[in-house]
C-alpha cells in the first residue's frame, strides 16, 4: 500500500464541485479581499466557538502576532509557553521584541504543564500563552486560575484545535485571545494559507480589525496605530465555508480512528495518546510515543505508510533561540517527547481497509 500521512486530494473530491463553482462567481465580479465569504467565514466561526469577534487574517502565524500585538506585547515582555509545538508560537513572541519563557509540558498529553507555570512568572510576565497541541484541549482551569490571580492575559494558540471542546466550551473561547490557522493540512484546512483571530473582548476584537489593515479604522488612509497587512483573500474564505459543514463529522472520523488505534495497540510498548471522552481531542494528528521511533518509522516506510515527526528540535534548544540561554536537560519531558513521538495517518478520509494495514504493520514491527 501507498498511506500519505494526510490525504488532501480525497478531501477535496467531496466539496471540489461546490468550491469551484463559487471561486467562479468570484472571479466573474472581482471582489477579491475581505468581501462577503470572509464575512460569512468570520460570522461562522465566531458563532461555533461561541466567540462574538473573529477576524480573519493571512495566516496562522500572523493571527498570533495579532493577538500580542493586540495586548500590547512589546520588547522586553515575557510571555509564559511551551516548548513542544511548532515554531510560530514562540516566533511571534520573539517577532515583537518579547521574550518566550519555555516551561515543560505533562507527560500525559504533552501539553503546557500547569503545575510549572507560577514559578516561570516574573515582574516583566505579561502573558501566558497555551496550546492546545495536536487537538488536545489543555488542562485549562488551573492556567485560567493563575491568569487571573495574576493579572495575566491567556492567548490560546488553536492552530490545531478547532472544534475541541470540553464541559461545554470551546477551544479559542477560554482566554483573552485566541489564534487559529487554516492551513492546507488542518482539521479545517484551506487552499492555502489562512488564520482567524478569536475573542470574547470588544476591545481586542476592535484593535484587531485595524492591526490587520496597517491600523487603519473606518476612515480610508487614516492609520492610528501601526499594523500589518494580513488580509483573507475571498476565494480562500469561500473554501473555507464550504467546508465547514463538514468538519464535525470529519472531527469524529478522526476520534474513530484514534479509538481504534488505541485498542489495537493495548499491550504494545508504546504510550498512546489519551482520550477521556466529551471531544477534548479532535486528533489533528495521531502521535504515539516509543524508544524505538526511528525503527518503527523506517518499517513503516517499507511498508508504505507515511509518518510524521512533530517535533523534532524542542524550541528552548533551537540554534536561534540560543540566546535564552536553555539547555540540553532543562525542560527534560519535552526532550523526551521530541526524541520518541510518532504521527501515524489519522485522517477522516482513512479507508476501513488502510487503518487496518497500518495496525498491523505497527503491531508486526513490535512482534
Amino acid at each position: 500500500m501507498d498511506i500519505p500521512i494526510i490525504n488532501l486530494k480525497a478531501q477535496f473530491q467531496e466539496v471540489k464541485e461546490e468550491i469551484l463553482k463559487k471561486i467562479g462567481e468570484i472571479l466573474s465580479e472581482q471582489k477579491l479581499i475581505l468581501g462577503d465569504y470572509v464575512k460569512l467565514l468570520e460570522k461562522t466561526i465566531g458563532e461555533y466557538t461561541g466567540v462574538p469577534y473573529a477576524i480573519s487574517c493571512a495566516n496562522g502565524t500572523d493571527a498570533l502576532i495579532l493577538s500580542l500585538m493586540a495586548l500590547g506585547i512589546k520588547e522586553g515582555d515575557e510571555v509564559i509557553t511551551t516548548p513542544y509545538t511548532f515554531f510560530s508560537t514562540a516566533s511571534s513572541i520573539a517577532l515583537l521584541g518579547g521574550r518566550p519563557v519555555f516551561v515543560d509540558i505533562d507527560e500525559r498529553d504533552l501539553n503546557i504543564n500547569p503545575e510549572f507555570i507560577e514559578a516561570a512568572i516574573t515582574p516583566k510576565t505579561k502573558a501566558i500563552m497555551v496550546v492546545h497541541l495536536f487537538g488536545k484541549l489543555c488542562d485549562m482551569k488551573p492556567i485560567e486560575d493563575i491568569a487571573d490571580r495574576y493579572g495575566l492575559s491567556l492567548i490560546e494558540d488553536m492552530a490545531q484545535s478547532l472544534g475541541a471542546r470540553k464541559d461545554g466550551k470551546m477551544a479559542g473561547s477560554f482566554g483573552d485571545i485566541a489564534a487559529l490557522s487554516f492551513y492546507p493540512t488542518k482539521n479545517l484546512g484551506g487552499i492555502g494559507e489562512g488564520g482567524m483571530v478569536l475573542t470574547k473582548r470588544e476591545d481586542l476584537g476592535e484593535k484587531v480589525k485595524k492591526l490587520r489593515v496597517h491600523g487603519m479604522g473606518q476612515v480610508p488612509y487614516i492609520h492610528e496605530m501601526l499594523g500589518i497587512n494580513s488580509r483573507l483573500d475571498e476565494i480562500k474564505a469561500c473554501a473555507l465555508t464550504v467546508k465547514f459543514p463538514h468538519l464535525e463529522a470529519w472531527n469524529r472520523k478522526r476520534i474513530e480512528n484514534a479509538l481504534y488505534y488505541n485498542e489495537r495497540f493495548k499491550g504494545l510498548p508504546l504510550i498512546l495518546p489519551r482520550i477521556e471522552g466529551d471531544q477534548d481531542h479532535i486528533f489533528h494528528l495521531y502521535v504515539v510515543r516509543t524508544e524505538k521511533r526511528e525503527g518503527l518509522k523506517e518499517h513503516l516506510k517499507q511498508k508504505g505508510v507515511q509518518t510524521g515527526v512533530y517535533y523534532p528540535v524542542p524550541l528552548h534548544l533551537q540554534e536561534c533561540f540560543g540566546y535564552l540561554g536553555y539547555k540540553k536537560g532543562d525542560l527534560p519531558v519535552s526532550e523526551v517527547a521530541s526524541r520518541t513521538s510518532l504521527a501515524l495517518p489519522v485522517y477522516p478520509e482513512l479507508k476501513e481497509e488502510e487503518r487496518e494495514y497500518i495496525a498491523g504493520a505497527v503491531i508486526e514491527f513490535f512482534t
